[in-house]
């Protein structure tokens, strides 16, 4: 990540006010930076390319990430409404970097969110590629080199909305006579 950095994420974070207070002064100009930098490459991006940058997908909880040849397929449902399952199928240029270590422990969740996200447009040799670097909530930061990626949005069917996808289990102790 070149502009929300692990490290401003935490810092943004913290529970001490002042860095808190310092870090979200600092995310408000690396904010500004950052769309700036998307819109000074926005004439360039294909229509599918611009949705995948106004997705909002803070806070989507990953279902799936899943391999098929120089495919990457995501699949989330995204927190806010209308709540829709999002497929993102990647058509891969390099192998996908995962470090499981980005965010430092105390940082790290149980659930494996999409906290943030960059996008940048690579030319190369006359040719558009992109790259994208994610960061989720268990800590991982995920970083593609890409040449495609299909944007699939649909209508959750199930689970329903505050539906477990695991049944909690209860345990049930019985006594023989």
């Amino acid at each position: 990540m070149k502009y929300f950095t692990p490290d401003l994420i935490e810092r943004f974070g913290s529970q001490d006010d002042a860095v808190a207070h310092a870090a979200h002064e600092e995310w408000e100009a690396v904010l500004e930076r950052y769309d700036g930098y998307l819109q000074s490459i926005e004439g360039d991006l294909p229509a599918h390319i611009r949705q995948l940058t106004r997705l909002l997908l803070h806070d989507a909880i990953i279902w799936s990430v899943a391999r098929q040849g120089d495919k990457l397929i995501l699949v989330m449902r995204k927190d806010i409404p209308p709540r829709d399952v999002v497929i993102l199928t990647y058509t891969l240029t390099q192998e996908p970097v995962i470090d499981e270590e980005a965010l430092s422990p105390e940082y790290r969740g149980p659930v494996m969110d999409y906290l943030y996200d960059e996008l940048e447009l690579i030319r190369e040799e006359g040719q558009n590629t992109y790259s994208q670097s994610i960061i989720f909530g268990n800590g991982w930061e995920l970083s593609l080199r890409f040449r495609d990626v299909q944007v699939t949005l649909a209508d959750p069917v199930y689970p329903l909305a505050n539906t477990r996808l695991v049944p909690v289990s209860t345990s049930v102790a019985t006594q023989s006579a």
